[in-house]
């Protein structure tokens, strides 16, 4: 059957290079980079590679790669992660969105060309072992990441706000100015947002938030 490979790859000319390597080698080869989701997943369908090469970090409307996983799996390609991407967190999460492994960036020819071989075989390309750790570790990364957060689900969406500014660098007086509420109500909010972070200064709660990855979308977020 037709070695039909599509490069999801947002830098021309490493997308280029590639199809003109793999095509020199027998494969039928086509590249896209959107410029949307959805533009991507509808030339899968149009034209039906048995793999597909995927980055990761793509950019302009399309964002992050690993959402494209399954819609391109269930136009009934094997996908494969082609990345200089490192953290094993972010690869389990590829690993765990369907996709088949992945390919270091720096990767030669004949590795690419092998490890598509691979995926058309149904060979795995990365043992169960590996796998099972790497996943493990992921799962384990999201639990301590949920309990670091946990303190700020208790704040109302007040105090989220009020937090998001802190952490802008506003002062309480800039804060109260910025939302029309008296001096005394942002204080007092404060102490609060203090109390439940277990905190003693505006200082460690903006630390706290900025050492758990809390952002301003989370300010907006409402609470029960």
């Amino acid at each position: 059957m037709p070695k039909r490979v599509l490069i999801v790859e947002d830098h021309a000319l490493l997308a280029l290079s590639l199809q003109i390597a793999l095509s020199a080698r027998g494969s039928i080869v086509e590249t896209t980079d959107g410029p949307t989701p959805t533009d991507i997943i509808d030339h899968a369908h149009r034209f039906g590679p048995r793999s597909v090469l995927l980055d990761i970090n793509l950019g302009g409307a399309v964002g992050c790669g690993i959402d494209l996983i399954a819609p391109l799996r269930a136009t009934g390609a094997e996908v494969v992660m082609l990345t200089a991407e490192t953290d094993l967190a972010v690869l389990a999460s590829c690993l765990e969105a369907g996709a088949a492994g992945f390919i270091g960036k720096h990767a030669s020819l004949d590795e690419v060309e092998a490890a598509l071989g691979d995926v058309r075989e149904g060979l795995p390309l990365i043992g169960c072992a590996v796998r099972e750790a790497m996943l493990e570790e992921l799962r384990s990364r999201r639990a301590n990441e949920r309990d670091a957060l946990s303190p700020f689900q208790q704040l109302t969406q007040r105090e989220r706000e009020v937090l998001a500014l802190l952490v802008d660098g506003l002062s309480a007086e800039e804060i109260a100015e910025t939302r029309y509420v008296a001096l005394t109500t942002v204080r007092s909010q404060i102490r609060s947002v203090l109390h439940k972070l277990g905190v003693r200064s505006q200082l460690a709660a903006v630390a706290r938030a900025n050492r758990v990855g809390w952002t301003r979308d989370a300010a907006i977020l409402a609470v029960a």
